[in-house]
């Protein structure tokens, strides 16, 4: 059985572990000593089997790369250091993972779960590591030594620390450059100096707590693997809670770890109706989330869960808000008070055209029903809209017909003139545009001379 296929297996029956775990928190009254606990050998543990899982096929890969050059000084030399670089590596996993045994099985045997394929997993990658040594007792004598050497500064951080990593490179040439690593994944390419070191400064970010390792690489040379741990801290998070409109919830807050802010880190945000709303943190610390709720009163509180991360998950307090809901539409008020200052400004301008239709300083030998009457009709200067306003109510006066009377109104009081009505009403009320030809036709019904064809 190939090293990779049994933490292939191990993978899926820790994982198959953990689901149970998180099922009995929902259904039985687990203590939350014992979920944090849990919670956090468990994000280890998993992350733990995955690295060993990819070492492993690595790893595998190497014993046959390793048989084919043989022939090739360098190329089986590259190989042996990476091998060597693994293999410390594997067996600094494998510690820290059988020393999280006790803890997690204590809690599985209390909460009655099973966790057999936990305890065979440590066999498992213990028998890995020791694979891994054998190879390379087999294919070197023993552990070599490498040339470029590195060391890390402190040997332990926490989150927000900045530990110095540097090298020296005894055969190397000054300029040329250096892959330093970390978890066997590419950190930082540097330049050898004239003294034949390199140094690169590693902030501590979102990695797991516990240790880690480094080597360098420069061209076909690989380090001897460089140890150090990261340490777990608290955290702090607050939640402030501010009322957007009616039916919107602010929620502001910061996540620090001591006097440090933890920046770009997740946030979930629970509301008593069982809404759950995310938000991240900005490079301050600070988030920001807009939440949609119903009318009344709404708990919210905002949560850190540290999934890998070197941090302890946080809780803010609970805050309370009461929200209004949507208030009443001011559209309504808005048109009623835009149509009353219409209204007011239509009666204005009426009232003043009367006046001026009634003026009783007429010219001799004309009779004021006459004067009235023309100048009712006078459509001069206006847009065809309005000129067919003024010469409905021209006829509509003519007819001694109340001012209170619509369109269509009027058609009935005097059917005679219906069709007028009916054509001033679809041009007042379907927003039609009168043709001068109509206008004309419809000013001559409105002094009286047209009247047959009204």
């Amino acid at each position: 059985l190939k090293d990779y296929e049994s933490a292939e297996r191990d993978l899926a029956n820790y994982e198959k572990l953990s689901r149970q775990f998180d099922r009995l928190v929902v259904t039985l009254d687990v203590s939350g000593t014992d979920i944090g606990e849990f919670q956090k050998n468990n994000r280890q543990n998993q992350e733990a089997l995955k690295t060993l899982l990819n070492d492993s096929r690595r790893f595998d890969d190497l014993k046959r790369i390793e048989i084919q050059v043989r022939d090739d000084e360098e190329q089986h030399m590259t190989i042996v250091y990476e091998g060597e670089a693994l293999r410390q590596k594997m067996r600094e996993g494998f510690s820290t993972y059988a020393k999280r045994e006790a803890a997690t099985i204590q809690i599985a045997e209390h909460y009655e779960i099973d966790a057999t394929a936990y305890q065979e997993s440590i066999g498992h990658i213990s028998e890995i590591a020791g694979a891994s040594d054998e190879w390379q007792e087999k294919i070197n004598g023993g552990p070599i030594r490498s040339p470029l050497v590195i060391a890390v500064t402190p040997g332990e951080g926490r989150y927000g620390d900045t530990l110095q990593i540097t090298g020296t490179h005894a055969g190397g040439k000054p300029g040329a450059p250096v892959d330093i690593y970390v978890d066997s994944r590419l950190e930082a390419t540097v330049t050898l100096g004239d003294d034949h070191t390199c140094s690169h400064p590693y902030r501590v970010g979102r990695v797991l707590a516990g240790p880690h390792l480094a080597y360098a690489v420069a061209g076909s040379t690989y380090s001897e693997v460089a140890t150090f741990e990261i340490l777990t801290t608290d955290t702090a998070i607050t939640l402030a809670l501010a009322e957007v409109n009616g039916t919107a919830v602010a929620c502001t807050g910061n996540l620090t770890t001591g006097n440090r802010s933890v920046a770009l880190a997740p946030i979930l945000i629970r509301v008593s109706d069982g809404t759950i709303a995310t938000a991240e943190t900005d490079r301050n610390g600070t988030y920001k989330k807009e939440i949609t709720l119903p009318a009344g009163e709404h708990t919210l509180r905002a949560e850190f869960h540290a999934a890998g991360y070197p941090l302890n998950a946080s809780e803010s307090a609970e805050e309370t808000i009461h929200l209004r809901g949507e208030g009443l539409s001011p559209l309504p008020f808005v048109a009623a008070l835009a149509a009353l200052i219409g209204s007011g400004w239509y009666l204005r301008r009426r009232a003043s055209r009367q006046e001026e239709y009634t003026d009783p300083s007429h010219e001799p030998g004309i009779e004021p029903e006459e004067e009235a009457r023309e100048e009712a009709v006078s459509i001069e200067g206006l847009p065809p809209r309005e000129a067919a306003t003024a010469l409905f109510h021209a006829l509509r006066a003519r007819l001694d017909i109340a001012e209170t009377k619509t369109p269509r109104d009027c058609a009935k009081i005097a059917p005679a003139y219906s069709r007028f009505f009916e054509r001033y009403e679809m041009i007042r009320y379907a927003g039609e545009t009168p043709t001068d030809e109509e206008l004309r036709w419809m000013e001559k019904v409105a002094r009286g001379e047209d009247e047959h064809e009204a």
